[in-house]
């Protein structure tokens, strides 16, 4: 996972096809100190584009995430999506918690740029 920022908008690049327990916890401790760090980002990008399937610890991550970006006041927007974890996400009914970008005019929109 890598960190860069872009404005006000913290982005977190996801490398690697699958989010299991081994990934979700080095997910989980390198988000802990990237918000720790934050100085007054208001959007975290999760640029999903290389993540094809995530197993229930993956969700699970993905919800802890969401409430540690609410507290800070941050909207999560997750983008390039790709088709098969946009249906994961869909029929564990996520994409009513989270904002799903599947291209790039979708992923400006929520980012509001």
């Amino acid at each position: 996972m890598n960190f860069e920022q872009d404005g006000k908008v913290l982005i977190a690049r996801m490398v690697g096809p699958n989010v299991g327990q081994r990934e979700a916890e080095i997910i989980t401790s390198g988000f802990q100190r990237a918000l720790e760090a934050d100085s007054g980002s208001t959007h975290l990008h999760m640029d999903m584009a290389e993540v094809a399937f995530m197993n229930s610890m993956g969700i699970g991550m993905l919800v802890d995430l969401r409430n540690k970006t609410t507290a800070k006041k941050m909207k999560l927007v997750l983008g390039g999506v790709r088709p098969e974890l946009e249906q994961l996400l869909k029929m564990v009914r996520l994409d009513k918690l989270f904002k799903l970008c599947t291209n790039d005019k979708q992923l400006e929109k929520a980012l509001k740029r």
